[in-house]
């Protein structure tokens, strides 16, 4: 092992060129030293079913690419402990994964509030894809929450985009003639897309290749120490925050961020557009 090796750990994971079944092993043993701060034999034979020496196999290939000083043996409980400033070996962890470890535990100590996805009808999502692979226009019965009733309009997708909640559909609009964002569940499927034709004459989406770059501070309505905490929990590493996003999704980032609720704990700054270089371009 070289003794020379920076205290960060290598990216990509080290075990990349493992067998999938023993990797991810080693997966789990790196869980349990994040977040239990100890792993044993007992725990990799329990979770996988491998003999004992398999189990040795694997603790010595976990260590022989731990940092000098990240593990220490402790002979009285016969376990592996991690140093306070372990990190992973893996990549960062999530909260997403300390949720699986307690929804999965024997006596499960979390749960969720109820989901209230969005419909996300394939009789609609599948069209909608048909006809953006194909770069053709289509024709929808699309009830908008601004207009009484229906409009038919015809349609060309050109992007899909998730606001983290429900898919939707971003398309040039040949009545209105600008892109605009379709929801799926707004379209009715009984009566859109029974017409085609080649989308000829779309614009760029200029506001798709265009970044709008938020900074954000804490609301200035709050104390000292309310401001405090919201820089910890939205991860302030200066005195702005910033937020970069297409400005096509500009809102769905405002309002995901909360900043236009009744009481805000974040505040904008400034916003600036930004267009993409033609590489940033080529790659998005």
């Amino acid at each position: 092992m070289d003794n020379g090796r920076e205290s960060r750990y290598p990216s990509p994971m080290p075990f990349k060129d493992l067998k999938h079944a023993q990797r991810a092993r080693l997966e789990y043993l790196d869980s349990l030293f994040f977040w239990d701060g100890a792993a044993t034999r007992a725990s990799l034979i329990k979770r996988f079913g491998i003999s004992n020496a398999q189990a040795a196999l694997d603790f010595r290939t976990y260590l022989a690419e731990a940092p000098k000083g990240a593990l220490h043996y402790d002979a009285s409980s016969r376990q592996y402990h991690a140093h306070d400033n372990f990190e992973r070996l893996s990549g960062k962890a999530s909260s997403m994964e300390l949720e699986h470890l307690l929804a999965s535990a024997p006596s499960p100590a979390f749960d969720r509030l109820p989901d209230l996805q969005r419909t996300q009808g394939l009789r609609v999502l599948r069209p909608l894809y048909r006809a953006y692979r194909a770069k053709e226009a289509t024709r929808i019965v699309y009830q908008s929450m601004r207009d009484p009733e229906p409009m038919t309009r015809w349609i060309a997708p050109v992007r899909f985009a998730s606001d983290g909640v429900r898919l939707h559909v971003r398309a040039w609009c040949f009545e209105r003639e600008d892109f605009r964002d379709f929801h799926p569940a707004r379209i009715d499927p009984d009566q859109s897309f029974a017409k085609t034709k080649p989308a000829n004459a779309v614009p760029r989406d200029d506001d798709w290749f265009t970044w709008a770059i938020l900074k954000l501070k804490p609301h200035s309505r709050l104390t000292d120490a309310q401001q405090r905490v919201v820089r910890i929990e939205f991860g302030f590493t200066s005195d702005v925050l910033e937020a970069r996003t297409r400005k096509a999704l500009e809102f769905y980032t405002e309002r995901r961020w909360g900043l236009e609720q009744k009481e805000p704990r974040l505040e904008r700054v400034s916003i600036d557009y930004v267009p993409m270089s033609e590489e940033e371009i080529d790659a998005n």
